[in-house]
């Protein structure tokens, strides 16, 4: 029998890019990013059970973690906010990246930002977060069918506001 402990490890050694993709995503800073997934998993070490989906359950705790963060440090009021001005994408190019490639990123990165949140999310948590809308769906309480719903309207968001 797994341990929770072994467990949270497994997960942890699968996800780990992609829970801090979906953290950054939250705080847009990655050192808050990291905080967050390290409050999370101390969190879930303590809880003692082992949740049905583990999965879905460390990615909802991670988010509320990086929740947490956000909130916490507005509340401080933060003088070392990035306002938002942080890359999501990592680039493994080298230095002849194109300009066109950074500057479709950019755009991108702009145009997830201006979703509603549930689009937004439910677009972070399946392309970076590599979650099926099964996962998603759970995660966020809601319908199968409203986080496809979901998704393929924020790609057409996304479709219209890339092309101009």
């Amino acid at each position: 029998m797994t341990t929770l402990h072994e467990a949270l490890e497994t997960v942890y050694k699968s996800c780990r890019q992609q829970l801090f993709t979906c953290a950054l995503h939250v705080t847009r800073c990655p050192a808050r990013a990291e905080d967050a997934i390290h409050e999370a998993f101390s969190r879930l070490l303590r809880m003692g059970r082992m949740p049905d989906d583990l999965k879905v359950y460390v990615f909802r705790a991670v988010r509320n973690a990086a929740i947490d963060q956000v909130t916490r440090f507005r509340k401080l009021g933060d003088v070392h906010s990035n306002n938002g001005a942080v890359a999501i994408f990592e680039s493994h190019d080298g230095p002849a990246d194109s300009a066109s490639k950074r500057e479709f990123q950019s755009r991108l990165e702009t145009a997830i930002a201006s979703l509603p949140e549930p689009q937004r999310d439910t677009v972070v948590f399946h392309l970076y977060g590599e979650l099926t809308f099964k996962e998603i769906a759970r995660l966020q309480g809601v319908p199968d069918s409203t986080v496809a719903a979901r998704y393929y309207r924020a790609l057409e968001k996304l479709r219209a506001e890339l092309k101009e």
